[in-house]
């Protein structure tokens, strides 16, 4: 993971120095450990490596000559504490059974069904209106621990991007040396033209 990371920032520092900029300080291993206990799950070896390489992103750069532009396909990379509020509040909903109402869940692939939120799924980035990309802990059969899967607030659709971060992280590497995914200004923002490096 360290050396996907590297050649994934060695790219953003050539084309977009300001995300780069927006990378929090590693996290440290007390941190992750805390949330593990709070969340009542075992993060990844690989997610551990990403958060002790940066604690997630900032948002704030106003000197800067476009708008923010998230790291992960416009996606801001949420730090341990977002990630624990953002676990905790979902939990909150799934527990007074806000969710029973809802829509039932449309997986593509390897996704429960029975769940629209999972409390075994980890929320590693977010696009700021609700909707985030997870590490999945709790696959349906034929699923990996640890897919990485979408999450939208106001959709039913439920999609595995990848068979683990490491796969994800490949994938988008190899895609952004390519130029099959680029930064582009678009009605003067600068923003990646594959939203959420989710594939097709």
């Amino acid at each position: 993971m360290k050396k996907l990371w590297s050649k994934f920032e060695n790219w953003l520092e050539l084309n977009c120095p300001e995300i780069v900029e927006s990378f929090n300080e590693p996290a440290a291993e007390t941190e992750i450990a805390k949330a593990e206990q709070k969340m009542g799950i075992t993060f990844p070896n690989s997610f551990k490596e990403l958060l002790l390489i940066h604690n997630g992103q900032r948002n704030e750069y106003p000197e800067q000559r476009f708008e923010y532009v998230g790291a992960i396909g416009n996606y801001e990379l949420l730090t341990i504490e977002e990630i624990v509020d953002t676990w905790e509040t979902m939990k909150e909903l799934l527990d007074n059974k806000v969710f029973e109402d809802f829509d039932e869940v449309e997986a593509v692939g390897p996704v429960k069904e029975e769940y629209w939120w999972n409390p075994r799924w980890i929320s590693i980035a977010t696009n700021g209106t609700g909707d985030d990309i997870c590490i999945d802990l709790d696959p349906a059969e034929g699923g990996t621990v640890g897919q990485v899967i979408t999450f939208w607030h106001d959709w039913e659709e439920r999609k595995v991007i990848s068979r683990s971060l490491e796969e994800w992280f490949g994938k988008i590497t190899k895609c952004l040396e390519d130029g099959t995914y680029k930064l582009i200004e678009e009605d003067g923002e600068l923003v990646f033209n594959n939203d959420g490096f989710m594939g097709e």
